[in-house]
Formats: structure tokens, sequence, C-alpha cells
């Protein structure tokens, strides 16, 4: 064994040493807390889990205590870790990876609805031109390039994205921390996405003027390769997130779940 190793292995050992002693300090703490034995295995075996899972040292000390000190509540009314917690290793993982608040769940869906409809938005215009330039040439060999242009459609599909994102959470109540559902006024709503649809609207005239040299137009063949690529794409995207609504309605996400 070479001088290296003989040092990679001294630290491990002395690694492992310093684990079980800490471990062995820990359980020494649950003895003394006036656990029950099964809740006191429990501690046990969720302290060996969050060093498992990369607790830091601070963190899980201090997950430990909260855990401890609803245990010993618990402990008043018969209640143990199991019937609390489940399993140390589904506990560990979710004191370690906790679940968002349902406000910041709705968040995280609007963000992935504009997304999604922009992906939907690209594809969308991107076949359409490109079945247009099959059909008819002349549509994709104008002096000024316009809405057909590359950057142009790029554009109206972030905005569109944007613009049914910002829709799609609208009309859908808000929830507060608490799971509470509270819904904005119909007028208020109504305002809103009219104002949104005006908005998109707005950028798809205005992509019109953009130079052809910053917004070049593609083949018909270009274009419908990307429409088709981003289609399929989008249906990914839907799946590994679970998207429920827009294009697809909720019909096609219950088929799926």
């Amino acid at each position: 064994m070479s001088e290296q190793e003989q040092k990679n292995a001294a630290a491990g050992q002395r690694q492992r040493q310093h684990l079980k002693e800490d471990r062995q300090k820990t359980g020494m703490m649950f003895e003394n807390a006036g656990l029950t034995r099964k809740n006191e295995d429990f501690m046990y075996q969720l302290n060996k889990q969050l060093d498992a899972q990369g607790a830091t040292a601070e963190a899980k000390t201090a997950l430990l205590e909260e855990t401890m000190t609803a245990l010993l509540e618990g402990q008043k009314t018969g209640q143990t870790a199991k019937g609390l917690f489940g399993t140390p290793t589904k506990y560990a993982d979710e004191l370690l990876h906790p679940k968002k608040t349902p406000a910041e769940q709705q968040q995280t869906s609007t963000v992935l609805m504009s997304v999604d409809n922009g992906l939907m938005f690209f594809a969308i215009f991107t076949f359409m031109f490109g079945l247009m330039g099959l059909m008819q040439p002349s549509t994709l060999k104008l002096a000024q390039h316009g809405s057909a242009g590359l950057v142009a459609i790029i554009l109206v599909a972030v905005a569109g994205g944007a613009a049914f994102g910002f829709v799609n959470k609208i009309l859908l109540p808000t929830v507060d921390e608490n799971g509470k559902q509270h819904r904005r006024p119909l007028w208020l709503r109504i305002v809103l996405v009219l104002g949104a649809l005006v908005a998109w609207i707005l950028v798809y005239m205005l992509v019109a003027f953009l130079p052809n040299a910053i917004n070049p137009v593609l083949n018909a063949w270009a274009y419908l390769i990307l429409g088709v690529a981003t289609f399929f794409g989008d249906v990914y995207f839907r799946q590994r997130y679970h998207i429920v609504g827009g294009f697809w309605g909720s019909s096609a996400n219950r088929r799926r779940r």
C-alpha cells in the first residue's frame, strides 16, 4: 500500500470513528429525553438517515430537536413516531426536501404553464408558416419578412406564453399559506385578461417591423421540422412536469395520470 493510500485509509478510519462517536452521543441524548422505546428507536434511525442523506451537523441537530419535541408532545396523547411521521427514511427525506406551500406551488405552475404555452405557440406558428410555404412559396419570399421571420415567431411565442400563463393565473383562485382559496372580483379578471390579450396582439403587430437582418426567414421544410420537434418537445415537457390545462385541456391530463 502506498503512502497516499495509507493516509486515505487513516482519514477514512478517523471519519468512521467520529461518526460512531457522534451517533453514540446522540443516542445517549435520546435515551435521556424521556421518549418511549419505540420513539427512541425512531430517533436513532432518523439520525442515521439524516447522515446518509447528507444533512449538515447544524441542520441535523435542529431537525432532531424539533422532531423530538413533537414526539414528546405526541406521547402525551398516545401518538407514536410512526403515526406522526411514517418511516425514518421517508421522514428524513421530507425534512431535507420540504414540500412547497400552496402559494409556491401555484407560482411554479404559472411559470410552467407559460413555458408550455410558449412552446405550443412556437410549434403552431412554425408549422403554419412551413405549411404555407409549401403550398404557396411566395408567402416566405416577402421583401419585409415581418411575422414570418424566425425571431418574430420566437418573440410572439414568448409573449403569448407569458400572456396566457398570466391569464391562467388570473382565472384560477389564489391560495394563501393555509390552503384557503380566494377569487379576484369578476370585473378585475375581465380587465386583466383583456389587457393580456391586447398586449400579446400588440407584440404580434410590432414584430412585423423587425429588420430582415435580425429576423431571417427559414425555408418551409425547416419550419415544419421545427414545428414538429417543438410539438413533441412540449409533449415531453408536460409529462415531465405533470402540467394540467393549457392547450391540451384537463381531460388529456386525466388520461395521462
